[in-house]
């Protein structure tokens, strides 16, 4: 005789229910001291795999060594090529437009991923046709901005401090900074203003946009650092170019 419906499992069924009731079982009970033994020999070695935090330290990577899972133990996704391209190539035009000589780079920057959009200086601007429209819309964007009209007094200019707070490791670390634009904005009292272009994709998340502050942070202590300027006399905003979105500190 036939019994319908079939049954999935057939003549497994006796086996399969036994070895799911032996899982019930183990899921319920005390762990035992090998399996004790264990889960402590791996929190032991996750606990010595987080990196330690060079001295030097570019200001965009700094998040990666804050909180108790730093992005360094995982490996770090690469940056899509085309939007590296159209950032580089928008910094530059930024840049040129405003007359003023870029600092360029340190003689290390080589070893570091300055920015999370480009706008390294040195790399070659070519970018493919297909990415002329796009960066067309980048440029129009910005010439519709508040910061069109406005002349920069810095571009593109380079900033070491040195931080011995903000780490867990209490070491003193160098926080490379790397400022888009500087402008003192008259129409503000004078204020200093940093500014930093992205042409990536805004932050989606109160974290990400913390992370992405860190670094305007970064920045503040660097130009007061460097100039006297009080703190309470700096501003920062991250211009989201294609999104037209400017995120202030």
């Amino acid at each position: 005789l036939l019994q319908w419906p079939l049954d999935p499992l057939g003549a497994r069924r006796g086996t399969v229910a036994a070895a799911a009731e032996e899982v019930r079982r183990a899921a319920q009970a005390e762990p035992t001291a090998e399996l004790a033994l264990l889960l402590a020999e791996r929190a032991e070695r996750e606990r010595r795999a987080r990196p330690a935090a060079p001295v030097r330290i570019p200001a965009s990577r700094f998040k990666d060594f804050l909180g108790d899972a730093p992005a360094l133990r995982r490996p770090l996704p690469e940056r899509p090529y085309r939007q590296s391209r159209l950032g580089t190539a928008f910094h530059s035009w930024v840049e040129q437009r405003s007359g003023l000589p870029g600092a360029g780079g340190a003689p290390d920057a080589a070893l570091w991923e300055l920015d999370d959009d480009g706008g390294d200086g040195d790399a070659p601007l070519a970018i493919a046709p297909a990415d002329a429209v796009a960066l067309d819309n980048l440029k129009e964007s910005f010439l519709a901005s508040e910061w069109a009209p406005l002349q920069p007094i810095e571009v593109e200019v380079e900033i070491d401090v040195v931080l011995d707070d903000l780490l867990p490791d209490g070491r003193p670390h160098i926080a490379i900074c790397k400022l888009d634009a500087v402008y003192r904005r008259d129409d503000r009292g004078g204020r200093i203003e940093i500014v930093d272009w992205k042409t990536g994709r805004a932050p989606r998340t109160e974290a990400e946009r913390a992370e992405r502050m860190l670094q305007l942070e970064l920045y503040r202590r660097a130009y007061h650092a460097k100039h006297g300027v009080p703190l309470d006399r700096i501003d920062v905003a991250l211009y989201y170019v294609g999104d037209d979105l400017v995120i202030r500190g």
